[in-house]
């Protein structure tokens, strides 16, 4: 206790010499000055004149500033002192070298900012824990094959499956929900709005650990089909809409054209995996939805009992009976933070790992920058020493120097990582779903700093020190001429392993960039060009029957083809590069289902998108109820279900009443559809389609892939515009003013968001393999310009006795060639292991693709040779007589 006391004593008494620092100057002046008179006075007393008197005084006593840095030495100042010399001498020295501080700044910022808005995005996503209660005790149930094990990406469920969970899951705390957020239409106060409606279980919010903020959540009574109509509304949602309305509990609102009563309102911080803006209940059953794997169960592990222990006892539970091909299945438990984060991971950790390299190149090139300067500043440091300057006192000003750089660096990058983090979270968002709160917090701001720190003082001053090593006498004797074997081995390596990490980053980033050039240029199968799509949700009361579907089909599109500048117009469930609808069928003669993707069409269809027409006939408006069912399928249907028989007029059963008879009338070509049933890994291919005219669809189709899709209102013009859009949406609302727009877009803009993920991880690799490859130039490039004035007077005797200035030059530049080429070399070793991480992430390009690999030697030996080459043409403007006149002097 004692001890502490007087350590704060200290501290406090020399804060206060610091902040009084003038104040306690004048009075140590005074004190000097009292002294100095009574010594004075002293020597006159013994016999001295007074001018002698006062000379011997103050040769006795000491110069006033000697006396000053004794008193600071003794109250511990000293070092404060010191601190600024160095402080001033760093701005100064940094402000004599600009082009060595604004590079040295600039990467460090490079790094620091990308660095920390990559770690926030990442973190957010993959590491921060759930904004809910205790989320370590929230999992997912799965049904697994103990043999593959657990996926943390397929956790759906049926609803027999989660009948057994609800039933004999005690003591864990459990709910069902549905997995996905879809729009709906919303009404109220005369306002149409589309909004995202997901549907969830009794205890759902409980489980996750949320209370409503005003109300409550269902009750089972409510969770029963038939059950009353009730809904919670998102806190965005019911201040957007309802103004927050403080009286909202108990009011009506229509969603989907049926009144729901508002039983409670979620708080503001609440965020849901599904973003949705409003919750009804589930009502859970085992046919219709529930008979597929359409369900999520989430579970809240009790205080007390750990995930290993909760696996254990869901894992007690007898799974309802499974098909024999899989007979060992069986319940388990998964993180909920692997689930949410189970599709976005790769991706995210590609985003990282790249990062993690353009850091490393990066802090390869501030070592090379500082070993550099060091080298340089040999003479300066070696004359120090040989005046009496300390190792200890060299090392302090390194360390203030390399201070104010990660100062300069650290502030440039934060203000980087501010800007930039908002923008990767945007774009994050947009092409990977990302649904967590991103900012700059705590932990980004201590990553930060720890990159800071890194970068600047292990890469900064331990090649600083490495640099400095040779003795002073050398140094002195061999003036500025020296050639510093080790620091120079030290930035070769650096060098030899950026280009290695380059070489890598730059083979993985080629492979995305190949994989979605693949994508691209894949055969869409129609002309997207002027083609305009308008989205409407018919998940509505007002639309469960067929001929109100129908009507709206027809009437809007007689209104649209009027407009000025429409060609053609036609209605679709689905569009090509998008899921489709997955049906089950049976062929004449087959005892089997088979799956096919169904599309209902309109009339027109074909002709507006191009699809081109190979057999038979398009659909037109005779087919009606009442007429035979016709079908028209692609071609992919024909190869793979008809074989050689002939497709028009062969027979197709599906299931739903209504269309019994249905016939084949025409084959048209194949397009681009999204991951349906039968189609390859790949984003999109050519899969096994049927489309089904809208005016013979059945009502009970309609209502059943409602609930899952909203039809698309496709309209061809001369030239897409924003008013043909505003047209068409004032045409549909002529039709039906409470049918709000879900989404209008182009079609090529459906198209570009069908590869969102793989045009995202590609566009990021290459950007930072680009940076990586400009500071590996910057760092060759500085290499070879060094070797250059270091062996002026080498290259200039050589000049002098015979050789030619360009093989001097060939000579000089051809040393940076070679350590790219090891670099190459080694690099793609690695570029193996690169292949065959990234081998799951590419789609009609081979890991070991010979594209790739020429291009990237392209790539690397131009910039070898253009980093290598320009700064060694200095050696054919060198004057060899007046280089020898120096060294001689």
């Amino acid at each position: 206790m004692m001890m502490g006391m007087r350590i704060l004593q200290r501290i406090v008494r020399r804060m206060r010499h610091l902040l009084f620092k003038d104040r306690f100057r004048r009075e140590l002046d005074d004190e000097m000055a009292f002294h100095l008179e009574a010594l004075t006075q002293d020597l006159v007393r013994k016999g001295m004149s007074p001018d002698e008197a006062r000379r011997e005084a103050h040769i006795r006593f000491g110069t006033p500033e000697r006396v000053h840095q004794r008193s600071r030495e003794e109250r511990g100042l000293a070092v404060f002192d010191e601190t600024a010399r160095n402080f001033r001498h760093a701005l100064r020295g940094l402000a004599r070298s600009p082009l060595f501080a604004s590079t040295f700044v600039l990467t460090l910022a490079l790094c620091i900012g990308l660095g920390t808005a990559v770690f926030s995005v990442v973190d957010a996503v993959l590491w921060r824990p759930l904004p809910y209660p205790a989320p370590e005790q929230l999992a997912q149930a799965v049904l697994y094959n103990p043999s593959v094990g657990k996926t943390p990406g397929n956790t759906a469920v049926d609803g027999r499956t989660w009948e057994r969970i609800r039933d004999e899951g005690a003591p864990l705390d459990r709910a069902v929900y549905s997995g996905w957020a879809r729009g709906v239409n919303l009404t109220a106060d005369d306002a149409a709005a589309y909004v995202q409606q997901q549907r969830v279980g009794t205890g759902y919010f409980r489980t996750l650990g949320i209370t409503p903020l005003i109300g409550r959540e269902f009750t089972p009574e409510e969770d029963v089909p038939d059950g009353p109509a009730v809904a919670m509304l998102s806190h965005a949602l019911w201040t957007r809409t309802f103004r927050a309305d403080p009286d909202m509990l108990g009011k009506s609102i229509r969603l989907k054209g049926e009144a729901h009563t508002v039983v409670g309102i979620m708080p503001a911080e609440f965020r849901s995996p599904a973003e949705a803006d409003v919750w009804t209940p589930l009502r859970p059953s085992v046919t219709g939805e529930g008979s597929g794997t359409n369900y999520g169960v989430l579970v809240r592990i009790p205080d007390g009992m750990s995930l290993a222990e909760g696996d254990s006892r869901i894992a007690s539970i007898e799974p309802p009976r499974q098909e024999e091909d899989a007979p060992d299945r069986r319940f388990g438990l998964v993180g909920l933070d692997e689930t949410l984060s189970a599709d976005v991971r790769t991706p995210l950790e590609i985003l990282l790992g790249g990062m993690i390299l353009l850091f490393v190149v990066g802090c390869a090139n501030l070592a090379g920058l500082q070993i550099a300067r060091a080298v340089a500043r040999r003479s300066e440091m070696a004359t120090r020493r040989a005046l009496g300057s300390g190792s200890g006192a060299l090392v302090r000003q390194a360390v203030v120097e390399n201070l104010v750089l990660g100062i300069l660096g650290g502030v440039a990058g934060l203000a980087l990582a501010y800007g930039g983090v908002s923008g990767l979270e945007t774009v994050v968002r947009n092409h990977l779903g990302l649904w967590q709160p991103v900012g700059l917090d705590g932990r980004s701001l201590g990553v930060a700093l720890g990159i800071n720190g890194l970068a600047t003082f292990f890469f900064g001053i331990w090649p600083v020190l490495q640099a400095s090593a040779p003795g002073t006498h050398r140094v002195l004797v061999s003036g500025s001429r020296v050639v510093g074997g080790s620091s120079h081995r030290l930035r070769r390596i650096l060098l030899v392993g950026q280009v290695a990490m380059v070489t890598a980053l730059l083979f993985g980033a080629g492979l995305l960039v190949r994989s979605y050039g693949y994508l691209e240029g894949l055969e869409p199968g129609f002309e997207p060009a002027g083609v305009l799509t308008a989205q409407y949700s018919l998940d509505d009361a007002r639309y469960a029957d067929d001929e109100a579907v129908r009507r709206l089909f027809d009437e809007s599109l007689r209104g649209i083809r009027e407009i000025p500048g429409v060609t053609s117009a036609a209605v679709s469930l689905t569009l090509p590069y998008e899921r489709p609808l997955n049906m089950p069928f049976k062929l004449s003669g087959d005892d089997n289902d088979r799956v096919t993707n169904l599309v209902y069409v309109s009339p027109g269809f074909f002709e507006t998108m191009r699809i081109p027409l190979l057999q038979g006939r398009p659909f037109s408006d005779a087919d009606r109820p009442g007429e035979p069912v016709a079908l028209i399928v692609n071609q992919a249907f024909a190869d793979t279900h008809l074989e050689a028989a002939s497709a028009v007029g062969a027979p197709i059963a599906f299931r739903f009443p209504g269309m019994d008879g249905a016939r084949i009338v025409g084959v048209v070509g194949n397009v681009q559809q999204s991951s349906g049933w039968g189609g390859s890994s790949q984003p999109v291919s050519e899969t096994p389609t049927v489309y089904l005219a809208t005016g013979q669809t059945p009502g009970s189709l309609f209502r059943g892939v409602h609930v899952w899709f909203s039809p698309n209102w496709m309209i061809r013009t001369a030239e897409p515009t924003p008013r043909i859009a505003a047209q068409v949406t004032d045409v549909v609302r002529s039709v039906d003013s409470e049918l709000p727009v879900a989404r209008t877009a182009t079609v090529a803009r459906v198209m570009a968001d069908a590869f969102a993920r793989q045009r995202f991880e590609a566009a990021f690799l290459i950007s930072v393999a680009l940076f990586a490859l400009l500071l590996a130039g910057v760092g060759l490039y500085g290499i070879v310009a060094n070797e250059v004035l270091e062996r002026r007077s080498e290259m200039g005797l050589r000049i002098a006795l015979g050789a030619t200035p360009g093989r001097a030059a060939w000579t000089t530049g051809l040393s940076g060639v070679r350590l790219a080429a090891v670099g190459l070399v080694l690099g793609a070793i690695g570029s193996v292991g690169v292949a065959r991480i990234m081998s799951h992430l590419l789609y009609g390009v081979s890991p070991s693709d010979p594209v790739t690999m020429v291009g990237l030697f392209l790539v690397l030996t131009t910039l070898a040779a253009t980093a290598s080459f320009i700064p060694a043409r200095r050696v054919v403007r060198m004057d060899p007589a007046r280089i020898l006149r120096e060294e001689t002097a």
